[in-house]
């Protein structure tokens, strides 16, 4: 290891690791919401994807910063980075990411904002606007708290440069507002994630699929529990004497809840893609057992399988029957279709009954056995 990296230790190496580890995963959502879009959606929800875009090209460079801070001793303790000549650079590179943390988690909880709103159309008046205020307040706290950064300490520069005999008595102005724009995140990050609930609950479709739904579009909530963590550490970092030491842990919990944010928002948008995914699943496992053939059956684009009794398990396995028991019913339901977003639609059964006494098992019926099988297409009608 060279020279430069002789200070990389102390918690330098969680710090690269939460952020590289992060960074993997909202990479790999991001581009899937990208095929997503592209590939699937295609019309809607634009909006929700730049602004997603945005806010991942701010946070590459914010992991690109802390892990450079890290190899330069950051999150190490003070009595062994005193001497370190790249401490400086390693605060600066802090100050610097701190400020396109903050502003990427703002363009991310933008696109969840977006997506609700897309989601919901014309409906819910005041809850349009409650959107509106708490994410547009949250610029707000994070345009103030770039200058509020940096005239922290006159001079500027000793703000990450300890030989400097500077003046830092801004910094207890900078914590406080720091302690409100998280308290202020966080509330906002609750609203993201709980007020979806009410527009899925309203939606005429299985228990089950709401769960799933509201699970996906309310993981906001892990954002705010990160938010009001990190701000808690603030007052940890103002009285400790060890301070490139505690710093560490505000660091990872703002790289947390920067990517934790971006990936809540992803998610809810990936649907269409698992729906596609599940649906291929399951006719490919159909095609190796199906129970119907001919040209009845090919004519039109109907997925088609039998049934018996009223559970709809009609023997196709266990994919099949799982996501079968996720989005549809031998009854006339609701389910969810993300071509376009979340829409309402309808499954429709046709059962075919024996005409002029033909058995059921004959070549010219539908059925399978003497309790009359049906034949389930089903159609998305939006």
């Amino acid at each position: 290891m060279s020279s430069r990296f002789q200070y990389y230790g102390g918690l330098g190496p969680a710090i690269a690791g939460v952020s590289c580890t992060l960074f993997c995963i909202g990479t790999i959502l991001v581009s899937l919401r990208i095929y997503t879009h592209f590939t699937i959606v295609k019309r809607s929800g634009g909006w929700a994807l730049i602004w997603a875009c945005v806010a991942y090209a701010l946070g590459v460079p914010s992991v690109i910063l802390y892990v450079m801070a890290a190899l330069d001793g950051l999150g190490n303790h003070l009595s062994i980075v005193a001497t370190d000549p790249y401490l400086a650079d390693s605060l600066l590179y802090e100050w610097i990411a701190a400020c396109t943390i903050s502003f990427s988690v703002g363009f991310a909880k933008l696109s969840a904002m977006c997506y609700i709103l897309d989601v919901q159309r014309r409906t819910h008046g005041y809850g349009r606007w409650a959107l509106l205020v708490f994410v547009g307040g949250n610029f707000i706290c994070y345009i103030v708290t770039v200058p509020l950064i940096f005239t922290q300490c006159t001079p500027t520069a000793g703000l990450w440069n300890m030989a400097l005999n500077a003046d830092c008595s801004g910094i207890n102005r900078g914590i406080i507002w720091a302690e409100i724009t998280g308290a202020w995140g966080a509330a906002t990050d609750l609203l993201l994630a709980l007020y979806p609930v009410f527009i899925i609950y309203n939606l005429q479709i299985q228990l089950r699929l709401k769960i799933i739904l509201c699970f996906l579009m309310g993981l906001g909530v892990f954002t705010a529990i990160c938010s009001l963590v990190k701000t808690a550490q603030f007052n940890r970092l103002e009285i400790s004497p060890d301070a490139t030491y505690e710093i560490a842990p505000l660091m990872i919990w703002g790289m947390t809840e920067m990517w934790i944010v971006l990936i809540a928002s992803s998610v809810a948008p990936l649907w269409p893609l698992l729906r596609l995914s599940a649906s291929r699943l399951t006719q490919h496992h159909r095609s190796d057992h199906s129970l119907f053939s001919g040209p009845v059956f090919s004519r039109r684009k109907f997925t088609a399988h039998s049934s018996r009794g009223d559970d709809g398990a009609g023997g196709d396995g266990p994919h099949a029957d799982a996501f079968r028991k996720l989005g549809s019913r031998n009854t006339s339901q609701e389910a969810m279709v993300t071509a376009d977003g979340i829409k309402m639609t309808h499954d429709i059964t046709v059962s075919h009954e024996p005409v002029g006494g033909r058995d059921a098992d004959s070549p010219e019926g539908f059925g399978h056995g003497r309790d009359h099988g049906k034949a389930v297409y089903a159609g998305d009608m939006a």
